[in-house]
């Protein structure tokens, strides 16, 4: 992927922040992974301290996208750990943006993947398989449908109606 700078898309696009069409999350999210800059079409996933459907997901071929993970702000268990991001790597996610935790920090950020969480925890989550796929989501004051597109970097997550030309 080519080097993308939220703060110049932003620069470039006023119209689209105008609009609503392209918005800026708040800066809640830590940054995890080897990969510092990602973007990919989003998939979106609602849960509650459960990540049967996060497995389930990114065991699927990513194909470039981003998992955007509405975990209802928890830092009560982790969503994503070592070995759901290592699979993600290997199936082709470009990112996975979590609205919760993330545990086994060490090996996600030996993982040539985009992570973003709240923090991290070492609980695991339960196992219920409760949750919604693919449903607008609404995490860090933005509302997010599936389909739309995410850029992110050190300066923070950009989302996009459509796909943007770097």
């Amino acid at each position: 992927m080519a080097a993308f700078a939220t703060a110049e898309a932003c620069d470039s696009n006023t119209a689209l922040l105008a609009s609503g069409e392209l918005r800026a999350l708040e800066p809640i999210f830590k940054i995890y992974g080897q990969r510092r800059s990602f973007s990919g079409p989003i998939v979106t996933l609602k849960v509650f301290e459960d990540n049967v459907l996060v497995r389930q997901l990114l065991e699927t071929r990513g194909e470039g996208r981003v998992l955007v993970i509405d975990g209802g702000g928890s830092k009560r268990c982790a969503l994503v750990g070592g070995n759901l991001a290592q699979s993600a790597q290997n199936m082709g996610w470009s990112g996975i943006v979590v609205n919760g935790c993330i545990r086994d920090v060490d090996e996600i950020n030996a993982c040539d993947i985009g992570v973003r969480a709240l923090g991290s925890n070492p609980l695991k989550s339960n196992k219920k398989a409760i949750g919604e796929k693919h449903i607008p989501i609404s995490i860090a004051g933005s509302l997010i449908r599936d389909g739309e597109w995410l850029y992110a970097d050190s300066d923070g997550i950009l989302i996009s109606k459509m796909e943007l030309s770097i």
